[in-house]
């Protein structure tokens, strides 16, 4: 009986914190997708700017993501100690560090700004794309002090509240869009530059309305306290870099990864590049859950590290597995029987749709060491452990899937659906490896 509750209530721990997880991504997905309708309306020379400028941008918003996601595990440990006068510490010192981090990502950006003109794109979307970009550009700033609040909330224990703004954020985005890009409401006609509006204010609302709720809600007021007393402690702030530094670019790694395929497709041809974003697409649908998830491991990993409890720690990544595999055997079943019919959603092109069917039998198969490689990849985040899973996540992506995809495609002859079979490979070895990493850290705790 008491095995049983012990693991009932993790499981109803675990799902507490991944469902909000996953919504808010969920929401996020769903605003991008409108993001895309709205200023496809515009016309193919804005729609072609921003999908370029997007390119750019994406790679520093998952390298800032990534990089907030230092503060869980910092947060989480002291959590489970009961150390609330460290919280408050890295409270301070981690929005700190996330705000120098966004300074150094919009002059990154800058610099991007002043080379698009040199990076050889039609001549038409040049200036489009650097409009659209200065303003993504000032909307770094309140994105990364959003998500120093939000994973701050995360390591004790709080999901809904970042789930709630970026709720929230999507919805301002969307009426931003509206209002600034086609002239409503007796505001100007901009266009694309309207559309950067809309996610500036998104942003602005994200960060502002975090900072609100810290200061106001009841469930924060004793950690307002202890942020209050707590100091600026450069050493402190140079363990978020050390942690998150590594974390950011693994986020990058995993995303260049798909994006060098891309490229590859499209050396293929069209119909392949078109096939490829269909199915890409669609498998979102495992990778947010699979993030959600991972993300309510490291919370649980967090804790326990901090209690010193080592039985917790197995309890609460098995649980997440447990949770992974049903979901992962679900989405197999839909993958394979709905093969044909799930990309009708995006195209009548029978070329296309076929080649997505046999994309998607590739993709299916690959969900269960994806599904275990995101849900350690949370465990390994838990225990702080950021160095070594970047080197490995480089080896499986950029030393095996993408040659593998390459061989596959021009060498072996399989053309467009070969560069898929790079990544059951690729995520086979690094969900190996990432099984030896947390094995290896469970003994040395």
């Amino acid at each position: 009986m008491k095995f049983w509750e012990q693991h009932s209530t993790e499981y109803k721990k675990t799902l507490s914190l991944s469902i909000p997880v996953i919504i808010a991504q969920a929401g996020q997905i769903t605003v991008g997708l409108i993001d895309n309708v709205m200023i496809g309306q515009l016309g193919t020379t804005p729609f072609a700017a921003a999908s370029f400028t997007n390119t750019l941008f994406s790679l520093v918003l998952i390298f800032g993501m990534g990089y907030s996601f230092a503060l869980t595990p910092l947060i989480g440990k002291n959590y489970g100690e009961k150390d609330y006068d460290s919280i408050g510490s890295w409270i301070k010192n981690g929005l700190m560090a996330n705000t120098l981090m966004g300074v150094v990502l919009a002059a990154v950006l800058l610099i991007l700004y002043f080379l698009i003109p040199y990076m050889g794109q039609p001549e038409s979307i040049l200036q489009a794309s650097q409009d659209y970009l200065a303003i993504l550009m000032i909307s770094v700033i309140p994105m990364m002090i959003f998500y120093g609040f939000k994973q701050f909330a995360e390591g004790v224990g709080d999901t809904k509240t970042a789930m709630k703004i970026m709720l929230w954020a999507n919805l301002i985005n969307i009426v931003g869009n509206y209002m600034f890009m086609y002239g409503k409401m007796g505001l100007p006609e901009l266009g694309l530059i309207g559309a950067g509006i809309g996610t500036l204010m998104a942003r602005i609302f994200m960060a502002i309305a975090f900072i609100i709720l810290f200061h106001r809600n009841e469930k924060f007021k004793f950690f307002v306290k202890l942020h209050q007393q707590s100091l600026v402690c450069w050493d402190k702030c140079l363990q978020v870099v050390k942690l998150g530094i590594p974390l950011g670019g693994q986020l990058v790694m995993e995303a260049s990864a798909f994006g060098l395929c891309a490229i590859m497709m499209g050396w293929v041809s069209e119909i392949g590049l078109a096939a490829h974003q269909v199915a890409i697409t669609l498998s979102t649908l495992g990778f947010m859950i699979y993030q959600g998830l991972g993300a309510g491991t490291t919370i649980r990993v967090s804790h326990y590290k901090g209690e010193n409890n080592s039985h917790g720690i197995k309890r609460a990544t098995k649980t997440a597995m447990n949770l992974m595999y049903l979901y992962c055997a679900l989405l197999m079943l839909v993958f394979i029987g709905a093969r044909n019919i799930l990309p009708l959603m995006f195209t009548n092109n029978h070329t296309v749709i076929n080649l997505a069917a046999q994309m998607l039998i590739v993709c299916s198969i690959f969900q269960l060491v994806d599904g275990i490689q995101i849900v350690l990849a949370g465990t390994l985040r838990g225990f702080a452990d950021a160095r070594i899973p970047v080197i490995i996540t480089f080896i499986s992506y950029f030393v095996i899937s993408l040659p593998f995809s390459y061989l596959s495609a021009f060498v072996w002859g399989f053309g467009a659906v070969g560069i898929w079979f790079g990544f059951p490979v690729g995520l086979s070895i690094c969900c190996t490896l990432f099984q030896l990493r947390y094995k290896y850290l469970l003994k040395r705790f």
